[in-house]
């Protein structure tokens, strides 16, 4: 993981990107690892991110978006 991180904010890479997002399955070892990995849910609660995505209350959200913001290690 920290090597994409390192390669998306590397001075060669003409890429401009400030955030990477990922649509991760929402289990506890996935999320877990993402968090772990500096990662941060884009949404508050499943709930909003249901309502986001048209998804009802009732459903199960199978995976969930969350951001790593690359300013973090450009610095």
């Amino acid at each position: 993981m920290n090597a994409l991180k390192y390669w998306f904010v590397d001075e060669n890479n003409k890429a401009a990107c400030r955030y990477m997002l990922v649509d991760a399955y929402n289990t506890e070892s996935t999320i877990h690892y993402y968090i772990k990995n500096g990662f941060k849910p884009l949404y508050k609660t499943e709930l909003s991110e249901k309502a986001a995505f048209g998804i009802s209350e009732s459903e199960a959200l199978k995976s969930r978006v969350l951001f790593f913001d690359l300013k973090l290690i450009s610095d």
